[in-house]
């Protein structure tokens, strides 16, 4: 039996992989956390100042050791300062493969300039609605009443919640992403309008042992598109990892080295 572990992202739950349920493989089992950033739980968490912290302390508390973990989003993006500091410190990763899906990235700082803040900012409302909307198939949500529905959830998430995922998508061009060896797929959507492709592509090119695969047609949400593809794509690549024992050995340069 091999385990995966399912991470969703910012102001989404659990909820969002069940879609997967009848299309994993027997020999598959699943394990997927509420994480502090859940729908629900915003009030409780946005006030934080180290997500990434959050987010080992609910790996360390899995019943068992994973095959694999998939993160979606903002959680991907912790995923990947989280291997970073690892890796920085000399540290074994503790997670023998991942799967970062629609992930947030940008390799230079300077691609950071004060016009990309606004657009980032009212696109946020349309990816909610793009969440609402995927989680209601067979049932047409008026236009007005979704729109509606997505700026309430924004509201609820409110300044902070937000800043807590821009500021963390501003230090990615900070993390040691070449240190990081854990064997790595990058999956993008080529229509997604809130993690643009390229930024998969580019963040697969840059880490080490990473292969990059993009779904035409398809958003910020693939596994609620594209649930067949998207569990045949993260099975493949399972299939093809070496031994879990091989892929948690300690990183072998020096502990510090950056």
């Amino acid at each position: 039996m091999r385990d995966i572990v399912l991470l969703h992202g910012l102001a989404n739950n659990e909820a969002v992989w069940s879609g997967l349920a009848g299309h994993w493989g027997p020999d598959v089992r699943i394990h997927a956390p509420r994480l502090p950033w859940h729908g629900g739980g915003i009030a409780d968490w946005r006030h934080e100042t180290d997500s990434t912290a959050r987010l080992a302390e609910v790996l360390d508390r899995l019943p068992r050791r994973p095959d694999l973990v998939v993160a979606h989003s903002f959680s991907s993006v912790l995923l990947l300062d989280l291997l970073g500091r690892r890796a920085a410190a000399g540290q074994p990763p503790d997670v023998p493969a991942v799967v970062l899906v629609n992930p947030f990235y940008r390799d230079d700082a300077d691609d950071f300039h004060w016009d990309m803040i606004a657009p980032t900012l009212d696109d946020f409302p349309r990816t909610m609605a793009e969440s609402i909307r995927l989680r209601s198939p067979g049932r047409p949500i008026d236009p007005a009443l979704l729109t509606d529905m997505a700026r309430r959830m924004t509201e609820w998430i409110g300044p902070y919640g937000w800043l807590r995922f821009f500021e963390t998508y501003l230090r990615t061009p900070l993390f040691p992403v070449g240190l990081i060896t854990t064997p790595a797929l990058v999956i993008g959507g080529e229509d997604d309008r809130s993690a643009p492709v390229e930024e998969a592509r580019r963040l697969a090119a840059a880490l080490p042992s990473a292969r990059c695969e993009t779904v035409p047609g398809c958003g910020h949400f693939p596994m609620l598109q594209r649930p067949e593809w998207f569990t045949a794509a993260v099975q493949a690549f399972l299939d093809r990892l070496p031994p879990p024992d091989h892929l948690l050995a300690a990183p072998s340069h020096p502990a510090g080295h950056a």
